[in-house]
């Protein structure tokens, strides 16, 4: 009998994460549950958001438990055999429902439909060890800052945002003094899609125009290489004689991230764990998911200058992380303008970018640098968009001191696969028609996958198994 009260309680569980799931989340999805399930360590972070899962979900837990206990209460007049049997089958059953309702949830369903239908999308596909990408003159060195969960929308309704009051104001501003790729006529950014929907798909996708592969039951490792076949942006950069440099606060290990860093252009990597190693951090400091987007970027300022001493040309790829869900890292120092916490969070964050790019622009370097600025994804947290728009919600990006010159940069159609080629491009590289993997060049005006063939096909194409040859 215990058995079966195990299995009720686990249905509860199964439950609650539903509800956590519809109610705070956005869109959550198979492709992102399996690839996080089975690659890298946990990072620090996680345990507040399973912390904040189980305290959003107490009311509903207690709830359904009550639902699902008093079935057995109002039989207990039965007798004994009989409640039982009745338990058993209770028991089976509402697991069964369970189970079945935890996995539409997360689109299951979809992702099965989907892996069995065969797509030609790969016809469009421009290989990325074919297309030949080169540089003349003097290389321009790369910033280029992953925005945790930064988009567009948070901008002001004037400059095309949602909200009456900007969330990001000096984020606002870098778009609108340099250059910014707009699905609307005002500033704006590209579209998420459901496989590159979290952020190291999303980083795949905007260093290598390609789909990350996400093995069902199998994770990457030294021996299970990630992509190698994909020649990404590192690839290109060591070819050429870059020094290659990523800074994030947190453990590199989750999801796999160093594996990519590491075999796609050997980067310098220093992490939350390199960070303590190297004396910039006490060992045992931790705030949030490592240290708090404050001290990386001081470190980072540091890493930096060390890089650019070298005499060669640099590309450092950054992470924040404060923004991040559920609610984010509201520092100490940040100013508390807003009502809800989400809202200080993204305010904060966009003070903190807006003051490393000042300083980018007072190194010696800066003249032969470009800086981008792109966010990862949607914020995942749905519940901080309820009442607005989800069709106008687009992910933010901004390219600072830019080798090329803007044009046709509104009303495009285009998504994390067309940064690849963008960002290459903003750097000086010329690239073999514009085009690497699925993404295009949005400097050369050409038209992107997504304006000529629909970004609700892309979408839709992107999640079926490739048909072979």
């Amino acid at each position: 009998m215990a058995v079966f009260v195990v299995l009720i309680i686990i249905s509860n569980v199964l439950l609650s994460a539903v509800y956590y799931v519809n109610k705070v989340m956005l869109n959550s999805n198979f492709y992102q549950l399996t690839y996080y399930l089975f690659n890298g360590k946990a990072g620090s972070g996680s345990f507040k958001v399973v912390m904040d899962t189980i305290i959003t979900c107490i009311p509903f837990a207690l709830l359904s438990i009550i639902i699902t206990v008093l079935p057995i209460i109002l039989v207990k007049h039965f007798k004994w055999f009989a409640v039982k049997k009745f338990i058993k089958i209770y028991a089976i059953s509402l697991l069964c429902f369970c189970v079945l309702l935890t996995l539409h949830s997360y689109q299951f369903d979809d992702y099965v439909i989907n892996k069995s239908k065969k797509t030609d999308i790969y016809k469009y596909y421009k290989d990325t060890n074919k297309v030949n990408v080169s540089f003349k003159g003097k290389k321009r060195n790369l910033i280029l800052i992953y925005l945790e969960s930064v988009e567009s929308s948070l901008m002001s309704k004037e400059n095309g945002g949602l909200f009456n009051k900007s969330r990001i104001p000096e984020l606002e501003t870098l778009a609108l003094e340099n250059d910014n790729f707009s699905n609307t006529d005002k500033l704006g950014g590209g579209k998420n899609l459901t496989v590159s929907s979290f952020t190291m798909a999303s980083l795949v996708a905007s260093s290598s125009g390609t789909p990350l592969d996400i093995k069902i039951f199998g994770g990457y490792n030294e021996k299970n290489k990630i992509m190698p076949e994909v020649k990404t942006l590192g690839d290109i950069l060591k070819k050429n004689g870059y020094n290659l440099k990523v800074i994030q606060g947190t453990d590199i290990n989750f999801s796999a991230t160093d594996q990519y860093y590491k075999i796609h252009g050997d980067y310098e990597i220093v992490d939350y764990n390199e960070m303590i190693k190297k004396g910039y951090v006490p060992k045992g400091y931790l705030e949030w998911w490592g240290i708090e987007d404050k001290k990386m970027f001081e470190i980072s300022k540091k890493e930096i200058l060390e890089t650019a001493k070298k005499g060669v040309p640099f590309a450092v790829t950054m992470y924040t992380m404060d923004t991040h869900f559920k609610d984010g890292y509201l520092d100490s120092e940040c100013n508390r303008e807003f009502e809800d916490q989400l809202s200080n969070v993204y305010a904060c964050s966009s003070k903190q970018v807006m003051e490393f790019v000042n300083w980018v622009k007072e190194q010696d370097f800066y003249k032969d640098t470009t800086t981008i600025l792109l966010g990862d994804h949607y914020t995942m947290q749905n519940s901080y968009f309820n009442g607005y728009d989800n069709d106008k919600r687009s992910i933010y990006n901004v390219f600072i001191n830019s080798g090329k010159k803007i044009s046709n940069n509104k009303n495009r159609v285009f998504t994390n696969y067309d940064m690849y080629p963008t960002i290459l491009s903003s750097i000086g590289a010329s690239i073999e028609d514009n085009k690497l993997g699925f993404g295009v060049d949005l400097y050369s005006g050409n038209e992107t996958l997504a304006e000529s063939k629909g970004l609700e096909y892309l979408d839709s194409e992107l999640k079926k198994t490739a048909a072979k040859e």
